[in-house]
């Protein structure tokens, strides 16, 4: 049985959400009944998708989202892992980063 969020972890994961929002970003929530482990979000940028792991402030990762994190990342997916407020800024910053990469590359073409 999965266990219950704490209220910290809920307070960055709706940082998240709102950032995202904020932004233009598409933020999921990733449930896989089948497969444990696998990262709450799935946030959709302009320039692809990528996945979100939420922590509460400080926390780690369990033995099974280890596992799951590197065989997904063994199949091309980019993963983050956020546990506050500056984690999810950076997240986004790194995000809007690539965004603005693309469309410079773009105009240059």
């Amino acid at each position: 049985m999965p266990r219950k969020k704490n209220q910290r972890e809920k307070a960055v994961e709706q940082y998240l959400l709102t950032q995202c929002r904020r932004h233009g970003l598409f933020c999921l929530k990733f449930v896989s009944p089948a497969r444990g482990g696998v990262p709450d979000r799935i946030v959709l940028t302009p320039t692809g998708t990528v996945f979100v792991e939420v922590k509460r402030p400080g926390g780690d990762l369990e033995k099974r989202q280890r596992v799951m994190h590197a065989k997904m990342r063994r199949f091309g997916a980019e993963i983050h892992v956020v546990d506050d407020e500056q984690a999810v800024d950076a997240f986004i910053t790194h995000v809007l980063g690539y965004r603005r990469i693309e469309s410079q590359q773009k105009a240059a073409s």
